[in-house]
């Protein structure tokens, strides 16, 4: 499998062809958390691709203990050499799980994921992008794993806990509808580099 290394302005990452490459904006996700973050927290990163996003937070916070898991066993590889890359190896715990299938009973303070959320009607828009399908493009206009994240995510989460999603700009309204299904609230959207939504912040807090 070859891969190659990039360079961001905290560390660094070997990424290869089967594995979603990480965005720029890699900071977003410390960002969106500087305000909210407990001590001793326990955090699970769902999709984690190369590991950037747990990564960039294991670089950013002290005491926090992360699970990070993908469905993709090639990522999984590139994700725990990047861990040891950036010598987080002890923070991040990395497991093969589709969503929540592989986690048991564990309970946590936040859920961070970058998952599917383009439709794949739109993908004459996104010819520029190499990135695995399954990475990209989910059913539903986009929203399916989003959905199932939110649905299974509550059973997952501490009292007074967090879910942090990426999505597109024009999903957040009807996220913000949506998560009220499941008793979750929209604290606020974190923007990306160009002013857009990019990532929102839910809570379970009553």
């Amino acid at each position: 499998m070859k891969s190659n290394i990039i360079e961001f302005e905290k560390f660094k990452l070997k990424i290869a062809q089967d594995v979603f490459f990480p965005r720029d904006d890699i900071e977003i996700f410390p960002r969106a958390l500087k305000n909210i973050i407990k001590i001793n927290c326990k955090i699970l990163e769902l999709g984690t691709g190369t590991g950037a996003i747990s990564i960039a937070l294991a670089k950013n916070f002290n005491n926090v203990k992360i699970i990070a898991t993908d469905i993709n066993a090639s990522a999984l590889r590139i994700a725990k050499e990047n861990a040891n890359l950036n010598r987080v190896e002890k923070i991040i715990d990395f497991k093969e799980s589709n969503w929540f299938s592989n986690i048991e009973d564990n309970k946590f303070d936040f859920i961070v994921s970058n998952p599917p959320y383009l439709s794949k009607k739109n993908s004459s828009y996104y010819t520029e992008l190499t990135d695995p399908e399954n990475s990209l493009y989910a059913k539903n206009n986009g929203l399916d794993d989003i959905y199932k994240i939110f649905q299974l995510g509550v059973n997952y989460l501490n009292k007074d806990s967090y879910v942090l999603i990426e999505h597109s700009h024009n999903q957040t309204l009807i996220l913000k509808e949506h998560s009220k299904k499941y008793n979750l609230k929209l604290i606020k959207s974190e923007k990306d580099i160009l002013g857009f939504n990019r990532v929102s912040i839910f809570s379970n807090s009553i």
